[in-house]
């Protein structure tokens, strides 16, 4: 996996291109600082300490987006300046010209703008010190995701050895990592402070996600059609899933979740409240539907069974259900999850049952081994699963104290073994 070792010790501060701190646009004087480091072989792009406002800026092979501490890229509260990227001189790309509904497939979309943007890039990274902020300003988009979602904070296709360290994100306009058909990523003491969904991948390989901290308004992981993904010492601080995630060798160990969430879903704000950056408040969700919520919609052929995906000595707090798989739902209707098991993990204050609604043509095998469930105060009557369509649910030293009866409701023919 990629190294910071790995880049020249070339340096291109933004300030010497002319960037500067001031409530105006310093997107061309950033980016010239990039295509000077690109074409000179690569190495390190530096912002300084200071407050720098800036549209879409793209990444070029062999450049590394260094933030010294106290740097923050302030992102344009208007929409229309994160499509530079089209405009691109020094690696074209081509105008998105596709099917509206298939818009978050295109890196050329206006849906996969971004504040900082790559596009078949190689060996980049985006570093920042202890005190560096992508602030994404929570951009209001009426041509966006749900009417309202802007640009993503970081938003990256068809891209090979990527390192992210150490920086924060906050109010990302939709997602703060949007990384499609990419390999080799590492992502390594981040912070996301509200927005959206922390950290998405599809169509990802060889993906390490360790020692961060999600604090969102939506999904804290989430992708498909993924395949060797480990991810460590996480807080996972949802007001959606911690995990909405399908893939295939997955394993997810050492990680924290909680609920009620620190930020709020934004869909529940009024379009005023969304237009004028007001932070959720308490009409608006802040519960966590479950940890693991298996996702595969219609965006990608699957390369793999999904499956071999380990959820180990993790603990989740306040979750209303411990795990859900709902085959034929809009966003799980692309191929069904074969198996996943949970191992040394404690959930506590659930409110709602295992949810196993699987294909039929591909049941599901979900095994929990020395786990510990236990449910919300009003809620101990509720059955600890209902399932369709498993090919065998298999407990072992599961204790379930503080059920009245922790029945699972067997709606069709599978193996229950305890």
């Amino acid at each position: 996996m990629l190294k910071r070792s790995d880049f020249p010790e070339k340096y291109y501060d933004i300030t010497e291109f002319g960037a500067r701190e001031a409530d105006t646009l310093q997107t061309e004087a950033i980016q010239a600082a990039i295509d000077a480091c690109y074409k000179a072989g690569g190495g390190r792009v530096v912002v300084p300490a200071g407050r720098f406002m800036t549209g879409d800026i793209r990444l070029h092979s062999g450049v590394m987006l260094y933030l010294q501490a106290g740097a923050i890229l302030k992102g344009s509260p208007n929409p229309e300046d994160y499509m530079h990227y089209l405009s691109d001189t020094l690696e074209p790309l081509p105008p998105y010209t596709g099917d509206p509904k298939m818009r978050s497939v295109d890196p050329y979309s206006r849906w996969n703008s971004g504040l900082i943007k790559a596009v078949g890039s190689e060996k980049i990274a985006i570093i920042g010190e202890p005190g560096s902020y992508i602030d994404g300003s929570n951009v209001f988009d009426d041509q966006g995701e749900e009417g309202y979602r802007g640009p993503h904070a970081i938003n990256m296709h068809y891209c090979k050895d990527i390192l992210f360290e150490g920086y924060t994100i906050m109010d990302s306009g939709n997602w703060a990592h949007n990384i499609c058909v990419s390999q080799n990523i590492t992502a390594r003491n981040l912070k996301v402070l509200g927005g959206h969904d922390g950290f998405d991948v599809r169509t990802c390989d060889n993906i390490l996600i360790e020692d961060c901290k999600f604090y969102c308004g939506d999904d804290c992981i989430a992708g498909f059609d993924n395949y060797n993904v480990h991810v460590r010492n996480c807080i996972l601080d949802t007001a959606c899933s911690a995990l909405r995630f399908g893939g295939t060798k997955v394993l997810v160990e050492d990680c924290e979740s909680f609920a009620p969430a620190r930020y709020g879903h934004r869909w529940g704000m009024t379009v005023e409240e969304k237009q004028k950056n007001i932070l959720p408040g308490p009409h608006c969700r802040h519960n966590m539907h479950t940890p693991f919520l298996y996702y595969c919609d219609f965006r990608a052929d699957i390369r793999h069974t999904p499956g071999d995906i380990l959820i180990r000595n993790c603990t989740f707090h306040n979750p209303d259900s411990f795990f859900c798989l709902d085959w034929g739902h809009k966003w799980c209707c692309n191929r069904s999850l074969s198996d996943i098991t949970f191992e040394n993990c404690t959930a506590t204050g659930l409110s709602a049952p295992i949810k196993i609604i699987a294909d039929e043509a591909e049941p599901l095998t979900l095994t929990l081994k020395n786990c510990s469930l236990s449910p919300r105060e009003g809620f101990e009557s509720i059955p600890l699963a209902t399932a369709i369509h498993h090919k065998a649910i298999n407990l072992t030293d599961v204790r379930t104290e503080g059920f009245t009866d922790p029945v699972i409701l067997d709606q069709t023919p599978g193996e229950i073994n305890l």
